[in-house]
């Protein structure tokens, strides 16, 4: 506690010194907290299961696809005959439409099989679950609820009994699930799959969307659940040619795909800001070492009076953590002010998996905490133990200026701003190429036009619409409602607009190249629209002609293919008045389309290239085995001045056509475009500002290094300039040793970019790791703001009286 109290008043006594630390340390502390805060969120923390590591989910892939959802067929085959596993289950994500109590609205509804909460180990918090009575074809619909749509729908009252009617068919509430819980991604409500599942048309080719989960049997280990799933698939191709050709199964653990896709950008986030906190860190060791050189006549003193040198290590190193301290916890402020202010922009919900889980909880102030200790041993064990090795006669004499030890620190220093500005550029260098890549991803053309254009999903179910004329009905008159709107130069209906997924693969057939096997299977992606759809986009015609209002139900069937489709399946022929069939193979199911025009092609992302799609009348939409597609319907708008204007008159409009039909998801082209690259967003100008943050902190050093060499070398300088050296020679001096340092670091740093480089190569887009252009750039603004920094205790030293300076 006396330590402690001499380290309080020695701190209190330098203030600047002190602020200057707890600055620099609060940006270190913060940007890692910070990271630290989303990484824990999204990757450390567990799935809110029982052994959640046990926990493992099954994709189909295919060589054109690498991940898929299981067919009902392959999910009940994988079931009933893998032995790696306690128990499998199926989970199906969809949406539906909440109705009976004000406006209708689109809840986040989770199919699953009555043994997916027992498999994972999830009590009912209120009620009961699912049995198998519920889980049967024909079963009375039931429903459990998540705690937070319980509170939201019935206030004040116990939601059991309670009915839910969902896509016009009505569900009884029969539990309400634990606070927290989540089945990989929020849902609002659970209903059983098996009643759904009873619905299915018996197509072996067809994905739903069902997502197996299963727990591993103990003792089992991943890999050799992933041997077994290999066989079976194997089992199951050479059974069902037709539609298991080359489908091998996926078994990943549920965390690991859940957070598969962002995993990369958070690992190059967290390395980013650790080469901050080791800058911040060399920063305030120098700070240290500069300091010690004032205090080593008081160091010497003490240790003269009989003061052991761990005793004098120990209240310096403690003096070193109370600055790490009250630095870590202003870097917990910090870090809790950007998350909460990247939670509320939206910034974090667009770019991340479980982001309504980000925040700083207990883990992130213990980690603050631990990096405030650790820190502080880090950056002043070493210069409290260099400030102990003093020669005490020496400094005891009047004349003793421990030159011998000046020498020494200023080597350290000097090679903690070398390292400062090497790692510095590291972080420039990875900015720089991540900013080049977004700036090529965003230069990219979408292949339409989004400027100008509202988009509104009206997600249509096949309960409320149970047949094609009901849907068409209803489809045709809100587009002529919408497009007789003031300001509305046209309207379309689709199932699946640019930039909101990967859309419906279907597979088709070539009439005039029918497949010979299951080898020659081809897949292209599926859409259904209105007439006026692919113009209302701006897609361009390339040949023949777009899908027109006389493409009814009563005329001939057409398609309209984009040019992908016509290079990758017509390449020795001309597309146009070829025919085409849904299904691997010719089929009374579905009637042969005649393709009547080649368009544009269109992004679905802009990090994947183009890729072959049909477009077909959304009146002569075959629907025995598409009805789940209904839900993907969406209506774009394109308008006369800003889209957003007019996002109350087209809620009018649907209103007046159907008053029980959802608009979900309404925003401008422009927001959806946008939105497709949220994640590269938020990694860019993260990584620019911990960028920003590291080169500071380097200049910083180079600017410290050179105002502490000028205090010390007065004497020198007033020699100088006192034989006739002149102030632009000192200025030059002095420039050109802080130039010299930074080019070392420079040096080094670029060795290190390039490996750097390297491993961020998969975040990029269209920009090599090693980029010419950002490997000119950064080294030389760093170089450039250096040299600045060294010029201003340069220029001070330029201006001293020899006179002065010599009688000092």
């Amino acid at each position: 506690m006396q330590d402690l109290r001499l380290a309080v008043r020695n701190l209190r006594l330098r203030p600047a010194f002190s602020a200057i630390v707890i600055l620099t340390l609060t940006l270190g502390i913060g940007a890692n907290t910070a990271v630290f805060t989303v990484l824990n969120a999204v990757v450390l923390a567990p799935l809110p299961y029982a052994h959640p590591e046990e926990v493992v989910v099954l994709n189909e892939q295919t060589p054109e696809i690498p991940l898929l959802s299981a067919t009902r067929q392959n999910y009940e085959a994988w079931r009933d005959r893998a032995q790696s596993f306690t128990g499998m289950a199926a989970v199906r994500p969809t949406g539906m439409t909440l109705t009976g109590a004000g406006e209708p609205e689109r809840v986040q509804v989770k199919m699953i099989s009555a043994t997916v909460l027992p498999l994972l180990g999830v009590s009912i918090a209120d009620g009961r679950g699912f049995g198998d009575a519920d889980d049967r074809p024909g079963a009375e619909g039931v429903a459990l609820v998540a705690a937070g749509f319980a509170a939201r729908r019935f206030p004040g009252v116990r939601p059991l009994g309670r009915s839910l009617q969902l896509d016009n068919v009505s569900y009884t509430v029969v539990g309400v699930l634990p606070d927290g819980f989540e089945l990989f991604q929020p849902a609002d409500i659970y209903v059983p799959f098996g009643p759904w599942a009873a619905t299915l048309p018996d197509d072996p080719g067809w994905h739903p969307g069902i997502l197996p989960v299963a727990r591993l049997k103990p003792g089992v280990s991943l890999q050799q659940a992933r041997v077994e799933m290999d066989g079976i698939a194997r089992q199951l191709e050479a059974e069902r040619r037709d539609s298991n050709t080359n489908v091998r199964v996926i078994v990943s653990r549920a965390q690991d795909q859940l957070v598969q896709n962002v995993r990369p950008a958070l690992l190059a986030l967290s390395a980013a800001v650790i080469l901050v906190m080791l800058i911040a860190c060399a920063n305030v060791a120098n700070l240290l070492l500069a300091r010690a050189v004032g205090r080593q006549r008081e160091i010497a003193v003490r240790l003269a009076l009989g003061g052991s040198r761990s005793r004098i290590v120990r209240q310096l190193v403690l003096e070193s953590i109370v600055l790490s301290s009250v630095g870590g916890a202003a870097g917990l402020l910090l870090a809790w002010w950007g998350v909460t202010f990247l939670t509320l922009s939206g910034a974090i919900g667009a770019a991340l998996p479980r982001a309504h889980r980000v925040g700083v909880a207990w883990p992130v102030a213990f980690f603050a905490l631990g990096l405030s200790l650790v820190t502080g041993l880090a950056f002043g064990l070493f210069p409290a133990v260099q400030s102990t090795r003093v020669n005490v006669r020496g400094f005891l004499h009047e004349d003793g200026r421990g030159a011998s030890s000046s020498r020494r620190h200023r080597g350290m220093r000097a090679a903690l701003v070398v390292a400062e500005v090497a790692l510095a550029l590291v972080l420039l260098v990875g900015a720089g190429l991540l900013l080049r890549s977004f700036s090529a991803l965003t230069h990219v053309s979408p292949g339409f036009n989004e400027a100008d254009l509202l988009v509104v999903n009206l997600p249509m179910s096949p309960l409320t619409y149970p047949d094609n004329l009901a849907r068409t009905t209803s489809v045709e008159r809100i587009v002529a409602r919408v497009q007789a709107l003031p300001r509305v130069r046209s309207a379309a209906m689709t199932t699946m607009v640019p930039m909101a997924g990967a859309g419906a693969t279907i597979h088709f057939n070539r009439v005039a190249h029918p497949p010979k096997g299951p080898e020659d299977y081809v897949m292209a992606g599926f859409r259904a629209v209105t007439p006026g759809y692919l113009s209302a986009l701006g897609v361009p015609l390339r040949r023949g002609r777009m899908l027109a209002a006389t493409d009814d139900e009563r005329a001939p069937r057409v398609v309209v293919v984009n040019e992908s489709m016509a290079r990758q399946f017509f390449p020795d022929r001309d597309p146009l008045g070829q025919w085409i069939q849904l299904g691997t193979e010719a089929s009374e199911d579905f009637p042969k389309m005649e393709i009547v025009g080649i368009v544009g092609d269109m992004k679905q992302s802009f990090e994947t290239g183009a890729k072959a799609e049909m477009f077909v009348p959304y009146s002569q939409y075959p629907d025995p085995i598409l009805a789940s597609l209904y839900l993907n319907t969406a209506l774009v708008v394109r308008t006369d001045g800003d889209p957003s204007a007019l996002t109350a008159s087209v809620r009018a409009a649907v209103r007046e056509v159907d008053p029980g039909q959802p608009l979900v998801n309404v925003r401008t082209m422009e927001m959806a475009v946008a939105g497709s690259v949220a994640q590269r967003r938020l990694e860019t100008i993260l990584l620019v500002v911990f960028a920003g943050v590291a080169a500071a902190l380097a200049i910083v050093g180079v600017y410290g290094m050179m105002a502490y060499n000028v205090s010390q070398r007065i004497p020198e300088i007033g020699v100088r300039m006192a034989i006739g050296a002149s102030p632009g020679r000192v200025v030059a001096m002095v420039v050109w040793q802080g130039a010299r340092l930074t080019l070392v670091g420079i040096c080094l740093g670029l060795g290190a970019s390039a490996f750097a480089g390297a491993a961020v190569q998969h975040l990029l887009f269209q920009v090599h790791g090693i980029d010419p252009a950002t490997f000119i750039v950064a080294p030389v603004m760093l170089a450039t703001a250096s040299v600045l920094a060294s010029y201003i205790p340069a220029l001070r030293a330029a201006r001293i009286s020899p006179s002065q300076a010599l009688n000092r």
